[in-house]
């Protein structure tokens, strides 16, 4: 799913939820910022949610600094574009491994979101409620997987969530950063095919 132009998670919630019938069930499978909305998602209609696997992804507020650092990162963009930001700030931290192809896949991700739609996602950022007491209170089968190189949403950040939520799984991707499902998609998908029944079903 594309994100609108939302700039919280209320209104994107909204807008995932448009997507589907009244009532009807569905999975979830977020990576990154999509966990907090999965959050969102599972505080609002808990009982129309079968099984979520989160990808890369963190269950604690915003750090105080985090603010600060999104409006250089806004400000950079603005003025040498999306591009020359995820090359200029992210392409040490986004991989385990230098990777030229993935990095201008990322790149050109960025460019189509377009700044509007990156400022009200690190609006999104800033503003996230911790999700911690919601795990721990969650009986939803679960499942985080992580790169074991992820600086962003360490492993120990996965670790963390999977001991809170009861109902979990873990997994640790080997020779992967952020970009887990990029950098190791085999391995990635077929975790997620097992974790959403695909196996029972072949």
């Amino acid at each position: 799913m594309e994100y609108d132009q939302h700039d919280n998670l209320s209104e994107t919630a909204d807008y995932a939820l448009s997507r589907f019938k009244a009532d009807e069930r569905f999975n979830i499978c977020a990576f990154s910022m999509g966990g907090m909305v999965a959050f969102e998602l599972l505080t609002r209609c808990p009982e129309r949610i079968d099984r979520i696997a989160l990808l890369d992804s963190n269950a604690h507020a915003d750090k105080p600094q985090g603010r600060t650092v999104r409006n250089e990162h806004l400000n950079y963009a603005i003025e040498h574009g999306l591009d020359r930001l995820i090359h200029d700030y992210f392409s040490s931290v986004y991989l385990s491994s230098a990777n030229d192809e993935i990095m201008r896949l990322i790149a050109q991700m960025a460019e189509d979101t377009g700044i509007a739609r990156y400022k009200a996602q690190l609006e999104i950022l800033a503003t996230r409620p911790d999700a911690s007491e919601l795990l721990a209170n969650c009986d939803h089968r679960m499942l985080f997987m992580g790169g074991c190189n992820d600086v962003l949403c360490p492993p120990s950040e996965q670790q963390r969530m999977h001991q809170l939520a009861a109902n979990s799984e873990l997994v640790l991707i080997e020779n992967a950063g952020h970009f887990a499902s990029l950098e190791q998609s085999d391995k990635v998908n077929l975790h997620l095919y097992n974790f959403f029944g695909g196996a029972a079903h072949a």
